[in-house]
């Protein structure tokens, strides 16, 4: 049983709709043991910055510490960088000045579009489209110093709702690629696990990808949920767990106890 839950948002992030420490109440509601609170770091492509307020966000962390370790949740901190490999200095910078738990690296931008909208299709044929998005994945693996690379699948989301489930094996190649820069520089492959129960759906396409993570060195995947609100903590763990276990591979939890800011 997975109970672990390592990408999430807080109120330190501008979408994010719950406290620290509401977010610690429900997944120990939920039965877990462990979360990490990983909100936004991001560079818009209209040049603006978004981060939250370090060190209110790490005064808040430990005072959930105190709060909820005697009830058995580990709390770790963390960060979700955005397109970081393309804000190198920034993301360097910024990764030297706090002692963060747990740092995510994902793709939301492609081409200055938002990948989270059917809007980032327009005109392109929809596997160039994966392809470069699997291709951006692969920059991050290999040069970014992040834990874990978020969410392979988002890019199905959008592309499903306009086209129909990916078939994946017509982009194998990029595919396999992102997947063996994850494994060969020891990052985390997560499965996003907030739609594995979307109709039409996409879960086996995400097999295959996760079989092949597995055929190119990978072990470890972590079920996350990203959520943005405390309803959305620990959905569809089952069904990720069913999935990680069908590739071969292994739910990820994180050994390494927390440390101070």
């Amino acid at each position: 049983m997975i109970t672990s839950d390592l990408h999430m948002h807080s109120t330190h992030s501008l979408d994010g709709n719950n406290t620290i420490a509401e977010m610690c109440e429900q997944a120990l509601n939920l039965g877990l043991t462990q979360i990490a609170i990983t909100d936004h770091v991001e560079w818009l492509p209209n040049g603006t910055h978004q981060r939250p307020d370090f060190e209110r966000y790490f005064a808040e962390i430990e005072m959930c510490r105190s709060r909820f370790t005697p009830r058995g949740l580990t709390l770790l901190s963390g960060l979700e960088l955005g397109n970081p490999h393309e804000h190198r200095t920034e993301v360097d910078a910024l990764l030297a000045s706090y002692d963060f738990d747990v740092v995510v690296g994902s793709m939301h931008w492609l081409a200055g579009q938002n990948i989270h909208y059917t809007r980032c299709f327009d005109g392109h044929d929809p596997y160039d489209v994966y392809a470069r998005y699997f291709g951006e994945i692969e920059q991050i693996a290999t040069t970014v110093d992040c834990e874990i690379i978020a969410h392979f699948d988002r890019i199905f989301w959008p592309g499903t709702t306009r086209f129909g489930p990916p078939e994946v094996a017509r982009i194998e190649a990029p595919v396999r690629r992102a997947m063996r820069a994850i494994a060969e520089h020891g990052r985390i492959l997560e499965l996003n696990t907030r739609f594995l129960t979307h109709t039409p759906g996409w879960n086996d396409a995400l097999l295959t990808v996760l079989c092949w993570y597995r055929e190119e060195g990978g072990q470890f995947v972590a079920a996350d949920s990203d959520a943005h609100r405390t309803a959305e903590l620990g959905r569809n763990l089952a069904v990720a767990e069913q999935l990680i276990t069908a590739a071969g591979c292994t739910p990820y939890r994180r050994q390494v106890a927390p440390v101070s800011a």
